[in-house]
């Protein structure tokens, strides 16, 4: 069905992401989004099944792989030009949980609102990497949990971080996959965003959308990454060998092949603080509010 003329729609791509769904649905309806659109990319799980239950969600599939799709930024381009531009968006990956200032309590419309206001067409976020308090191999599971992640994943590493200037984005690098595994990937992504005729997810990378000039500003919203848990000592090696991700699955490869990442690997140390909500993240300087 077409979207109201001031709907917000979340885009997706997927694969077997039946673990993620159950809480990820919850959060971002908590935010106030009631429509989803979701790349189904060949999943093998109950993903399709579950989502096919969910009123407000279309699902598409497509005839290549997420990696032959640019990481899946071509099958974002064209639902922003089946639903129509000029209006905003979320897009984010299904371990992806967006918190702005305030939004336990406030919608995602309020946090547009604010955007509009300081005349920014797209809102930067820091992706911070949650782990769970014992071991990989003691923590909880998250299925079937429709709780949020930090019930299972509670920590995150409060310093250990750079900001650098870049001509892509403002780039920030670090947390415990640089800590950890020395791997360094930008962390910066832009989750809610103006599509405009000018707006493009293809060109430069995943991480900075066209035009360029909009990625420069200070970060107002922080996608919690809902990665690290008992399930990613599997699930890595799965994506290792799946073979999607970009240099041949480079991030994936540093950490299945340390050893440290085992069932005995504590991510906890000095630095490690609870998430205590998005006033802690604005009081320590994680994001800032509008």
């Amino acid at each position: 069905m077409p979207l109201a003329p001031d709907e917000v729609l979340l885009i997706c791509a997927l694969r077997n992401a039946s673990k993620y769904l159950p809480s990820f649905l919850a959060h971002y309806r908590s935010l106030g989004l009631r429509r989803f659109a979701f790349v189904d990319d060949q999943s093998e799980d109950e993903t399709r099944s579950l989502l096919s239950q969910e009123d407000g969600v279309d699902i598409f599939e497509s005839n290549v792989r997420f990696g032959a799709s640019a990481r899946g930024l071509i099958w974002r381009d064209m639902l922003v030009d089946l639903y129509g531009r000029n209006r905003w968006y979320v897009s984010v990956d299904v371990d992806e949980y967006l918190v702005f200032p305030g939004s336990e309590h406030r919608p995602l419309n309020a946090f547009i609102d604010d955007l509009r206001r300081h005349k920014l067409r797209r809102s930067m976020a820091v992706m911070l990497d949650i782990y769970p308090e014992t071991t990989l191999g003691t923590a909880p599971t998250h299925t079937p949990l429709e709780a949020f992640p930090t019930v299972v994943c509670p920590l995150y590493d409060t310093s250990s971080y750079s900001m650098t200037k870049h001509y892509k984005c403002t780039t920030v690098r670090g947390g415990p996959r640089a800590r950890l595994f020395d791997s360094h990937l930008r962390l910066t992504k832009f989750p809610v965003i103006y599509m405009d005729r000018r707006s493009l997810f293809t060109g430069v990378g995943g991480h900075s959308p066209l035009p360029l000039h909009r990625n420069h500003s200070a970060v107002h919203a922080i996608l919690l990454h809902y990665k690290f848990t008992t399930e990613s000592l599997t699930e890595f090696h799965r994506l290792l060998a799946d073979d999607q991700h970009p240099r041949r699955s480079e991030h994936y490869r540093k950490i299945t092949q340390n050893d440290g990442f085992n069932e005995t690997l504590s991510m906890h140390y000095a630095g490690s603080a609870r998430i205590e909500g998005s006033h802690q993240l604005v009081n320590s300087g994680f994001m800032q509010a509008l």
